[in-house]
């Protein structure tokens, strides 16, 4: 007589029922005792998520200013700015959004170490004008900048966009996917620091000429505002007095492909640090350990539903094997928590295999041993 020790018990999740915000836990009064493994069976989501949460809702970079572009000495400043987007709407389209950034840019920039609400300026000088635009034909983002009322070579001023404690954010749904070509703010030490900016231009460009005419006879290998634009620098970008060298065109910046703000993600973590016990993530060519339970992959377009279901179960193994609480978290495809706001009502099955203890009772040992007997004396040999 073969016993099967192996039952299998089933979690169906609705979070309407069990919601407080992203992170909400799932009590199990009776408790599921000698658990041994989970799994993810089911998962659905309408792909409704809201596109400027967390980290998607400020857009960073840094500015730098020179107090005469032809000196010859280190008299380079750099100020970090940044704009808040908390107060739009939780979703936008990418000609709404590039509107809204637009507006911000004029009077409600941030600066960065004392948190200020204003124009992006170092003193008493005009602010960076910074032109924020999307193309519907060719689904793209671009930026130019100008020193509109600079007469002077005096106060040039260089855009470059950051990312924020190793997340390119906003940058990188608008198709600006080259994050090594920005600079980094309280991030990993592969990324350029602002501060490393600041030094790298103190060394290399005590001298930069608007023009090719403006360098004097006898020097070569000499930088223009043009040649840095166009042949230094994938994103950063020098203004300056506006000439017919550097144009409206030489100082912007097109994004490198299509953006994908509208439908942002491309997959989404379903998360416990209970029972995600048996995943790796990938960061930086170095697989990690993560609480990831499943991956929900986003193929649908917006407003329509995703969908998860499999009948070969990942199994993860669990290192407590009496389940009373589990807790559940959703994240995008750069692990970021979705805020509840953000996140509508969601369905899930969860699978947990159960193991019976072997009963050494009476009738069990007699009937094992009739077994083995009748095994062991097979009348028909």
């Amino acid at each position: 007589m073969t016993i099967d020790r192996h039952h299998y018990k089933y979690i169906h999740i609705h979070s309407s029922n069990h919601k407080s915000g992203n992170n909400f836990r799932v009590k199990v009064p009776h408790g599921l005792n000698a658990c041994t493994r989970v799994a993810l069976q089911n998962f659905s989501v309408p792909n409704t998520i809201g596109n400027t949460y967390g980290p998607l809702s400020k857009l960073y970079w840094v500015e730098f200013m020179k107090n005469d572009a032809t000196s010859g000495v280190s008299d380079w400043t750099g100020k970090i700015f940044y704009i808040d987007l908390e107060d739009i709407p939780s979703y936008t389209q990418n000609t709404e959004i590039a509107a809204l950034i637009y507006d911000k840019f004029q009077n409600e920039v941030y600066d960065y170490d004392t948190g200020t609400i204003g124009t992006h300026q170092f003193g008493s000088e005009d602010p960076l004008d910074i032109a924020f635009m999307y193309n519907e034909n060719d689904y793209t983002f671009n930026y130019n900048v100008t020193q509109s009322t600079l007469t002077q070579n005096l106060g040039v001023k260089v855009f470059a966009p950051a990312l924020f404690e190793n997340d390119t954010g906003l940058w990188d749904h608008f198709g600006f996917v080259e994050e090594l070509e920005m600079i980094g703010i309280n991030s990993e030490s592969y990324y350029k620091s602002p501060d490393q900016m600041l030094l790298g231009l103190n060394n290399t460009l005590k001298t930069v000429y608007p023009r090719n005419s403006d360098i004097p006879a006898g020097l070569e290998n000499q930088l223009t505002y043009k040649k840095l634009n166009t042949n230094y620098w994938r994103y950063t970008r020098i203004a300056g007095v506006p000439n017919n060298e550097n144009t409206l065109e030489i100082r912007g910046a097109d994004s490198d492909g299509h953006s994908t703000h509208e439908n942002h993600f491309s997959q989404l973590f379903i998360c416990s640090d209970t029972l995600g016990t048996d995943a790796m993530l990938c960061k930086n060519d170095t697989a990690v350990p993560t609480n990831i339970l499943g991956c929900l992959m986003n193929d649908q377009p917006k407003y329509s539903y995703l969908h998860f279901q499999t009948n070969t179960p990942a199994w993860m193994k669990l290192n407590d094997t009496k389940i009373q609480e589990f807790d559940i978290k959703i994240r995008d495809h750069r692990g970021r928590d979705i805020p509840a706001g953000n996140l509508p009502n969601f369905n899930m099955t969860l699978i947990f295999e159960t193991v019976d203890e072997i009963d050494y009772q009476k009738e069990h040992t007699k009937q094992y041993l009739r077994e083995a007997y009748v095994k062991e004396h097979d009348y028909r040999k």
